[in-house]
């Protein structure tokens, strides 16, 4: 079994998956633990100096002046947990759970939280076990996922629900079965847990894993269109791109020529192209440059204290502080679905292009027998319809805002929606490229030839034997389904691993 370190410093997207996903390891560093501890010992150091400390030593929100009993304060953050479990709306995917607690492992391990050590061991046991609190999406306003944390932390302290396999399972069963014990709360060990916006962080490394492949995906079945349809590549050609130099145009440009290679362009073609071919690198650069300003935040959010108040045992301080708002990651994940919406709408045009026999020179609507034949028109309306979907998921998250608690906690960001909806968006945004991979391998097809470029052909070739070469009228929701676990599970023709 594969280990990710967690060291409260250097976790990556990929670490996020693997743990998540493929049920990697999750281990604490040494050092990580040392600074958790640290700041552990400093809470019992502020509580005998008899200091305030927001959520231990008083109440929260609204209630932040009224002060809760300290003769067992690990009572009272126990009271905090499943007061806080209070969300609504649909389950949470285990993978998204398990991301969450792979995250928030993470964050304590920078050392800005001071949680007990049983707690820590439990969050990370669970994980190793593969028992996953069960909690619901809906109570995050992106300034702490306080419902899916605190639903997380009520589980490991033996009450609520647990996913055990395909089961909800009652915590303290699943627990026991695996052989893990309930947590004690220590003094803080509540309000640090729900300090944080694990969830959203973690859901958005996943969308960052995902678009990439995503991107990776589109411009190699964009390549495929290019040749079916003979498009000029003289709107690649570095000189191109250079006078306008944009780092994801140039990229993307350099890709599409390293996929296509070189050849002449057809005689007797209009002066150009239209849009669906002229524009990729600009649509798919845009795309490419959110996806690059993503992966800078999630460096800083997977390895935060974002705590309010931040323990700081060196100085033998706790600061209160705003580093729970999670707006800069709310921005990234918006800009991130404005690029998908651009690209979707780009590929849902493509696919139009394709079924157009001004475009190929092929039969109308890629008929065998055109009139009699329905081809592959059907298609389109399907491209079209996940491309609307996508654009309608973009309308920004970080432009609502709200206030709660008597006006204390007046603003929100809402990146747990930014990120629920920019997951959703790549799902409808796979089902446009899957449906342009269909019918660029039938254009081929019925052009008779394979593609002259070498990256291409590697990806015909694989889609090809995956995709139903009968042309006649038949159902195709088959193909597009097939073309999808091509390009997004099996990816057996390009590397999806990204930093």
């Amino acid at each position: 079994m594969d280990v990710i370190a967690l060291d409260g410093r250097t976790l990556t997207p990929a670490g996020v998956v693997a743990i998540a996903r493929r049920r990697a390891q999750a281990e604490l560093g040494p050092a990580a633990r040392e600074r958790n501890a640290a700041a552990a010992a400093l809470v019992g150091e502020l509580l005998e100096r008899g200091d305030l400390l927001y959520g231990v030593t008083t109440g929260v929100g609204s209630l932040r002046t009224s002060p809760s009993p300290t003769e067992d304060p690990g009572a009272h953050q126990w009271n905090l947990l499943r007061s806080h479990a209070g969300g609504g709306g649909a389950p949470l995917t285990t993978e998204v759970v398990r991301a969450a607690m792979a995250v928030r492992a993470n964050q304590i391990g920078a050392g800005g939280a001071g949680v007990g050590e049983g707690l820590l061991d439990a969050l990370l046991g669970a994980l190793r076990a593969d028992v996953t609190p069960f909690a619901r999406e809906l109570g995050s306003l992106g300034t702490g996922d306080l419902t899916v944390l605190a639903e997380i932390g009520t589980a490991l302290g033996g009450e609520g629900d647990c996913w055990v396999g395909d089961d909800i399972v009652p915590a303290a069963d699943a627990l026991a079965a695996a052989g893990l014990p309930l947590v004690t709360y220590g003094p803080r060990d509540g309000l640090a847990f729900m300090s944080s916006n694990a969830v959203s962080t973690g859901q958005a490394a996943l969308v960052y894993h995902d678009a990439w492949r995503l991107l990776d995906a589109a411009l190699g079945v964009a390549a495929l269109s290019y040749d079916a349809t003979d498009a000029d590549l003289a709107v690649l050609d570095p000189r191109v791109h250079a006078a306008r130099p944009h780092r994801g145009q140039i990229e993307v440009a350099r890709r599409l020529r390293a996929l296509l290679g070189e050849r002449e362009r057809r005689p007797g073609r209009a002066v150009h192209d239209a849009f669906v071919f002229r524009c990729v690198p600009q649509v798919e650069g845009t795309l490419l440059e959110a996806l690059e300003q993503l992966r800078g935040v999630l460096e800083v959010e997977l390895n935060v204290a974002g705590e309010n108040a931040l323990m700081l045992p060196g100085d033998g301080v706790a600061l209160p502080n705003g580093n729970f708002h999670a707006g800069v990651l709310t921005l990234a994940l918006d800009s991130l679905r404005g690029a998908m919406a651009q690209s979707a709408s780009l590929i849902a045009a493509r696919v139009s292009a394709l079924l157009d026999p001004e475009v190929t020179g092929l039969t109308p609507q890629l008929a065998q027998n055109p009139g009699p034949d329905s081809g592959a028109m059907i298609l389109e309306y399907t491209a079209h319809a996940a491309a609307a979907e996508v654009r309608s998921l973009a309308a920004s998250a970080a432009s609502q805002t709200t206030t709660v608690q008597s006006g204390i906690e007046s603003h929100a960001n809402f990146a747990g929606h930014s990120a629920r909806r920019t997951s959703d968006a790549l799902a409808r945004m796979s089902v446009a490229v899957s449906a342009e991979l269909v019918l660029s391998v039938r254009a081929l097809r019925l052009r008779g030839r394979e593609p002259a470029g070498p990256g291409v052909r590697r990806l015909y070739e694989a889609a090809a034997a995956r995709l139903d070469a009968e042309m006649a009228d038949r159902p195709l929701s088959s193909d597009l389904e097939a073309a999808r676990q091509f390009l997004f599970e099996d990816a057996l023709w390009m590397d999806a691993e990204r930093e």
